[in-house]
């Protein structure tokens, strides 16, 4: 890429016959492949750009060499180098090995002519003739023509190939960091293939183990990495160095670890050996979930009420540890308004400690007693049982579904990649059969559980909002965080009281709850009472012709005076 000088023209020769020489190989596997770092192309091109000048009695004054860059760019780095040169230089020719080293796109070869000629330079090929008659400019037009025609359509064959490969299964591009490119023998061919790098997969899989804790940030996962000599792969333009933390943002995001290939925004199964298992990539994306939700961004110091603590006003509370002029540390709650240019807010600091004890006094509070608990499991258990048994029925159906949505999506990549459907298309149909898949993969797994498996799963759900067993009392700082973000979607924080908005999953619980005791306490004193009406009220309120309960007596539509 840099301008290298040689074989200056003599001082005092009046208008010397002079030349530049413009090298270019496409790749950078045609280079650093001999025992020359150059490789095999350029410099049988620099010989045979060099024979060239000496029939047309030219000096080379100046070569530009082009090592792994592709010509349908015009922004090399080299080619702009030639052409900033040109005025200083001012060469008589420019000669390249041949006109497709110059330039693969008609447009930009008529353009980087007269460029050239506008120097007062004459464009020289080794291969091709080209001269300012009008058979030569018929000639260059007609190569310039024909090398675009054969780019596009090599590029065509590639992509062709970089489809076929994905819907195979292959990976491609450059492996990801916990995986290498090798060559696979098979049948004796040498296949492109992804292997396990023995070095850095353990890294990979500590870091996906560590997060799904959510015990720690990103940054502090990045620091703990570096620490254990995590370190990307060397390349040719970039050295080795440690991750960065949008760097490991982008793997922990990345389900290519989980056995997944993506192409085009087409996911399918990958060939290659997943480093995670499904479980624990759920899990990391709760986390990271978790930690935008709250929009805690835990650089330097976190506490796990952090992004669920609001001010009266409506904004966050920042936690902060201050320290005192001698040396004491000292924990408090504030108001994000404050760090706002004009912010107005009279909320004073929120001692850390006062604040903990308040919400975990709220949460204890507002979690179910036991007799509640078994009248939510009794009324889910009465409507659970009838779903279980019409999901078994309904499971051979949807087995075979999934078989039919998955040939389906196998012709509509196709389609996708022949270019008969559209992106628009393809995006609306994917998102459709995602869908389908999801509901048919949940009848198929009903019907292996019945209503036993769902109280089970209802207990441990139960159990996280048990007011006897009080887990967030007993939780460590992650679990709190986590259980909370779960129960509550806010919690409000004033000097008299805590407030709080629960989570739609949980205000229907509640809502659950109290029907169920207001309809216990009816019974209690003999009468009936209506069932609450609201949207989506849960399992009781479903399913039904009507949440009326009460029905007009046999004396007429007037109150009997017994009643």
């Amino acid at each position: 890429m840099t301008v290298l000088v040689a074989n200056a023209p003599v001082v005092g020769q009046l208008n010397p016959i002079t030349a530049v020489i413009y090298l270019r190989v496409s790749s950078s596997g045609q280079v650093n492949k001999a025992y020359d770092p150059e490789g095999y192309s350029i410099p049988s091109q620099r010989e045979a750009c060099r024979r060239h000048a000496e029939r047309l009695g030219a000096q080379v004054v100046a070569e530009f060499v082009e090592p792994g860059r592709t010509g349908t760019n015009m922004q090399r780095r080299g080619l702009q180098e030639l052409l900033t040169a040109l005025p200083g230089l001012k060469p008589t020719y420019v000669i390249v090995y041949d006109l497709s080293r110059v330039a693969r796109d008609d447009f930009d070869a008529l353009w980087l002519l007269r460029e050239i000629e506008g120097h007062g330079a004459k464009l020289e090929s080794t291969v091709e003739r080209v001269d300012d008659t009008p058979a030569g400019k018929l000639l260059y037009t007609v190569m310039a023509g024909v090398n675009a025609f054969r780019s596009r359509g090599d590029a065509e064959k590639v992509k062709m190939g970089l489809e076929r490969k994905h819907l195979s299964g292959g990976s491609n591009g450059p492996a990801r960091i916990g995986y290498l490119n090798v060559r696979e023998e098979i049948a004796g061919r040498s296949i492109a293939s992804i292997a396990v790098d023995p070095v850095r997969s353990d890294f990979i899989k500590l870091a996906f183990d560590i997060f799904a804790t959510g015990e720690y940030t990103l940054t502090t996962l990045v620091d703990l990495l570096d620490e254990a000599g995590l370190r990307t792969r060397a390349t040719p333009k970039r050295p080795s160095r440690p991750l960065t933390r949008s760097a490991l943002h982008r793997l922990l995001r990345d389900d290519y670890y989980i056995g997944i290939v993506t192409q085009n925004g087409v996911k399918l199964p990958g060939r290659h050996e997943p480093l995670i298992s499904e479980e624990v990539f759920a899990r990391v994306q709760s986390v990271l979930d978790g930690h935008r939700a709250s929009g805690d961004r835990s650089q330097k110091h976190s506490h796990y009420l952090s992004g669920s603590v609001y001010c009266a006003c409506g904004r966050r509370l920042g936690y902060g540890r201050h320290r005192s002029k001698s040396g004491a540390y000292y924990e408090y709650f504030s108001c994000l308004s404050r760090t706002r240019r004009g912010g107005r807010c009279d909320a004073p600091y929120f001692p850390v400690s006062a604040v903990e004890r308040a919400v975990e006094q709220f949460v204890a509070h507002d979690l179910l007693t036991d007799e509640q608990q078994k009248r939510v499991r009794r009324a889910i258990h009465e409507h659970v049982e009838p779903k279980a048994a019409n999901a078994k029925k309904e499971a051979a159906r949807h087995l075979r579904r999934l078989d039919e949505l998955n040939a389906e999506q196998q012709k509509l990549v196709q389609l996708y990649y022949r270019d008969l459907v559209s992106e628009e298309v393809l995006a609306a149909e994917q998102a459709r059969i995602e869908s389908e898949r999801v509901d048919a993969r949940v009848w198929t797994k009903a019907a292996k559980s019945d209503a036993t498996d769902v109280l089970e799963a209802l207990d441990k759900a139960l159990a996280l909002v048990s007011a006897t067993a009080d887990p967030y009392a007993h939780a460590s700082p992650t679990a709190r965080r986590l259980l909370l973000q779960t129960v509550f979607e806010r919690l409000t924080i004033t000097e008299d009281d805590v407030r709080a908005v629960r989570t739609p999953l949980y205000t229907e619980l509640r809502i659950l709850t109290e029907d169920l005791d207001r309809n216990r306490r009816a019974a209690r004193h003999g009468t009936e009472s209506r069932v609450r009406t609201t949207k989506n009220t849960g399992p009781v309120s479903r399913d039904r012709c009507s949440d009326f309960v009460n029905m007009a007596e046999r004396e007429g539509f007037e109150p009997s005076m017994g009643l």
